[in-house]
């Protein structure tokens, strides 16, 4: 018998059991739920882009109708109690849309880089911070808002047989649509051409 410890019977028993489990084994390993619920690399998704940018979009649409009165009560509110009762009080038509949120709105609000001249930028800032809803940081809607923004959109330049598109491809359309990019959105100048 060997003075080794990795030389052992014990741990030759070990690898025989193991040996002996064989594919049986490995499968169950496989099959286990954790390994069925691996996510993949990178961040993980919580939400979907469009969804956050559509409700930013919402949300500054509607703040600007009511900021007048409602963001100076907004600004000077320190619980998530007095955000509620400004809501209620003063924007009566968007309660359902901003009340569950009022804890959120507060530490967006009372964020270090929560802008305090501009009244445009405080309501852009807002309604950025609150388009992901609470399902990710106002930081990450933000940015989410700020990278959607910033895509370039392709359009079709003319419309025929063989398509331009600005993407840069150049050859024929599928069902009306660019073979490269998939837009199917025609450019300004040809939607002016074809209602003439």
């Amino acid at each position: 018998m060997s003075v080794y410890p990795y030389n052992s019977e014990a741990r030759k028993g070990k690898i025989r059991e193991m040996v002996r489990r064989g594919k049986s084994y490995m499968a169950q390993k496989k099959t286990s739920p954790e390994s069925r619920e691996k996510r993949g690399r990178g961040r993980p998704r919580h939400i979907d882009r469009s969804i956050v940018v559509g409700q930013a979009d919402h949300y500054r649409v509607v703040l600007h109708q009511f900021w007048p009165k409602l963001g100076p009560r907004l600004l000077a509110a320190q619980s998530p109690e007095e955000i509620v009762r400004a809501v209620r009080e003063d924007a009566a038509g968007i309660t359902g849309s901003l009340v569950p949120f009022s804890e959120l709105i507060l530490r967006i609000l009372h964020d270090p880089k929560f802008p305090h001249a501009r009244s445009t930028s405080q309501i852009h800032f807002l309604s950025d911070s609150l388009g992901g809803q609470g399902f990710v940081t106002p930081r990450r809607s933000r940015e989410i808002c700020a990278e959607e923004r910033t895509k370039v959109r392709h359009v079709i330049v003319r419309r025929e047989y063989y398509i331009e598109c600005s993407c840069g491809y150049e050859g024929p359309a599928r069902d009306g649509a660019c073979r490269n990019c998939g837009t199917g959105e025609l450019s300004w100048d040809l939607r002016s051409k074809e209602s003439d």
